[in-house]
């Protein structure tokens, strides 16, 4: 009797991690995120400078731990992504900062 409720659970956890898999993405997490701060900015406008911070610290150790994945798989199978997501990374901090630039010059 065990036995079978273990083949049980163990078919069910298996198609959970292929569902998880299939529609938990990093494009659908962002998505979600999206919707609850725009949830917080409607409903409670004083916590959305906290969220905001909250965002902040989620994301910059999930960029980390994405980049060093990204370089480990490179090293692994000489592919160059790691340093295209660089790239990609330098050239929004620089239009980032133009578009800090251009709005910071009229309250000057």
């Amino acid at each position: 009797m065990v036995n079978m409720w273990e083949g049980i659970l163990a078919q069910n956890n298996f198609y959970f991690k292929k569902m998880v898999k299939k529609y938990i993405t990093p494009t659908s997490i962002s998505f979600l995120w999206s919707l609850i701060l725009i949830l917080i900015s409607l409903l409670y406008p004083g916590y959305t400078r906290y969220y905001l911070y909250l965002s902040i610290i989620v994301i910059i150790p999930t960029a980390i731990i994405s980049l060093i994945k990204q370089r480990r798989q490179d090293k692994l199978n000489g592919t160059t992504t790691f340093q295209a997501s660089i790239y990609r990374m330098l050239i929004i901090a620089f239009v980032l900062l133009a578009f800090f630039i251009i709005t910071k010059q009229n309250y000057m």
